[in-house]
This record gives C-alpha cells, structure tokens and sequence, in this order.
C-alpha cells in the first residue's frame, strides 16, 4: 500500500512510540555519521516521561504502528533574556517517504508548538555538508545565525584543560 501525506498524522509523542522513536534516533545518527549510539527504550522512557522530562517529540503516525518521521525538541532553561530557548535535538522522515511533505508537517508542528509556549524562535543545528537539509530549511523560511557557530572541546583537550585548572 502506498503511503500519501493524508496517511500521516502528526501528534505528540505517547510511551508506545518508544520502539519507532528508538529506531528514528538511530537512523538519524547513523545519518550524522555518529557512533556509540546508547539510548535504549527505558533510557527514552525515563527521559521523555519521567519527573522532569527532558525532551518532546512530535511524530508522524503512519496509521500502522510505524512512525514516518519525528521533531525531537528541548529547551535550554537559562538564556540571558530570562525566557528559555527551545531547540529542535532533530528533525528526520523514513527516507522512502520523503518529499511528501511531511517534514514541513513536522516543521509547522514545532512552529505552532513555540507559538504555544512563548517561543520567538526555535533554532537546531544542520550538518555542513547536509546541502538537501539546507535547502529544505531555507524552503520553510529559515536561515543560518549569522552571529553563531558550534565550537567543542574533546576528550582530549578536556583533559588538557583540566589539568591546568
């Protein structure tokens, strides 16, 4: 049966989706080109839906037990403008259903999600060399901070570092 964008419904995410959630996570960081992926459907579980949650996620449902795509999002608590940031951890759609506008779907479903709970703005990072994401996101109107790049310290310059504190 060939799935269409009327097939899919975009919700919040429920415990059940744990196993699709899982395996969306993975295939993003596979994607990435990450390693060491550690999260476990517990992990998920007590992260998503424990005391104090640490993340949400908005899901494309199939309609057949399987998730079609996911917008993984958290905030960052302490900003200098005393409102919290809300970030998008990932945004990603099966490959064999791409391009049927489900991910604009998920896109407008974090939209209204900020718009819902104070957010100005929402902001994720986008590999360099992810030229389709690029695109993609310049299609719904978003841009690249101007003012911001990701900088990190390794394990080894940890260390370092550590050793002279």
């Amino acid at each position: 049966m060939r799935m269409v964008e009327n097939d899919v419904r975009i919700r919040s995410m429920v415990r059940q989706d744990m196993p699709e959630l899982l395996r969306l996570m993975e295939g993003i960081v596979k994607f990435e080109r990450g390693t060491d992926f550690r999260f476990t459907e517990a992990e998920l579980l007590h992260r998503g839906f424990g005391e104090r949650p640490e993340f949400g996620a908005f899901v494309a449902d199939r309609g057949d037990s399987m998730l079609a795509g996911m917008a993984v999002h958290y905030e960052i608590p302490l900003m200098h403008t005393l409102r919290p940031l809300l970030m998008m951890k990932w945004l990603f759609v099966d490959p064999d259903v791409r391009g049927r506008g489900i991910g604009r779907r998920l896109m407008g479903r974090m939209a209204r999600h900020a718009m819902d709970t104070g957010h100005e703005r929402f902001c994720w990072f986008v590999l360099k060399d992810n030229a389709p994401a690029q695109a993609f996101y310049k299609g719904v109107d978003a841009a690249p901070d101007p003012d911001w790049d990701r900088w990190q310290l390794g394990a080894e310059a940890i260390a370092h570092l550590a050793a002279d504190g």
